[in-house]
């Protein structure tokens, strides 16, 4: 089978290899699509260092299981996956805080995954509550969606609102945070300096775009009497995209840094300037198997618009053009099959 394989920093590489062998309780997915992540792009960068290379990347997957060893697996039924397999015995797993396991291993990550013709969960997974099923009526175009809003809705619920929010970022993960701002009753402002994404989020409900020049800073801030009660960074999260959070958000305010940011970034705070402030500093990420039930339901009853998200996809033998598509923002979301 095809795969696009993660082989060190600055390497990707399409590769030919088995597909996967199945022992006792594990399931095979064969893949229908899959979402290119920005976490992808930052290991390929350099810029994060929880991979494994080398390894076949890809965790934002749709797809149907076409073969189970698993007495509680049908073949047939349509599926995606909770990425972050842990432990599920310590007091993190118990409490829904995955992510915090120290014996995790991560779809995509550390194990194979997604950008492939077929993916082996294991028997583990399956057992941990990490297989998602969901109707078979589900597209596949939308259902690789649930993880990341899985993510954007674990940032709703940590995040402190009043009354106005301003979201760093038009991509896939700012889009649909418009949305469930905007169903939020926030009133919604968007800077990022692609035009066609600004376009986008315009027509998602945002209430007003701007790019990120100054004047542009400038206007938000006359037209919020001083700034945004919360800022969401859902941009890499770099010496600009930072002081811009800053620039907009209004003292007493809150800043979440969802993005990713580039390695070795810091945040250098004057302590006494941030004490007076009142500046709430936080950092969301990933999701809660309570955030990706919730994403599960949304996806149900179409409460969100992922239509205009999904505007790239390239077969996995283009995976380096899809990676290449991807890094330029030339659309939204860009994702790959078989």
């Amino acid at each position: 089978m095809k795969t696009i394989v993660f082989e060190k920093i600055q390497q990707l590489r399409i590769q030919e290899k088995p597909i996967p062998a199945l022992t006792d309780g594990d399931v095979l997915i064969q893949t229908e699509l899959c979402g290119i992540c920005a976490s992808d792009l930052a290991a390929l960068r350099g810029d994060v260092s929880d991979y494994a290379p080398p390894v076949v990347m890809g965790h934002e997957l749709a797809g149907i299981i076409v073969d189970s060893r698993h007495p509680d697996v049908k073949v047939g039924e349509r599926v995606t996956v909770n990425p972050m397999l842990s432990c599920g015995a310590c007091t993190e797993c118990q409490n829904d805080l995955d992510k915090y396991c120290k014996n995790i291993e991560g779809i995509g990550h550390d194990i194979d995954g997604g950008y492939a013709e077929y993916m082996r969960m294991p028997k583990h997974g399956v057992d941990t509550g990490k297989l998602i099923r969901v109707p078979n009526s589900m597209p596949p175009e939308e259902l690789l969606f649930l993880e990341p809003l899985g993510c954007c809705l674990n940032a709703m619920r940590e995040t402190l609102f009043k009354e106005s929010v301003a979201i760093l970022g038009a991509g896939p993960i700012g889009l649909m945070l418009t949305q469930l701002t905007k169903r939020a009753g926030l009133a919604t402002y968007i800077m990022e300096p692609h035009a066609h994404r600004r376009a986008v989020a315009e027509t998602l409900g945002a209430d007003r775009t701007f790019d990120t020049s100054a004047e542009s800073v400038a206007h938000l801030q006359d037209l919020t009497n001083g700034g945004v009660d919360t800022v969401i960074s859902a941009t890499t999260n770099n010496a600009s995209a930072t002081a811009l959070a800053f620039e907009i958000v209004r003292r007493g305010g809150c800043l979440n840094f969802f993005g990713l940011a580039p390695e070795g970034e810091e945040l250098r705070i004057n302590l006494e300037e941030f004490h007076y402030a009142g500046h709430k500093l936080m950092a969301s990420w990933a999701f809660s198997r309570a955030s990706l039930e919730e994403s599960k339901q949304l996806l149900i009853e179409k409460a969100l618009n992922f239509e205009p998200l999904l505007t790239d996809q390239f077969p996995i033998t283009d995976g380096l053009a899809a990676f290449d598509n991807a890094a330029a923002h030339t659309g939204i979301k860009t994702a790959v099959h078989p």
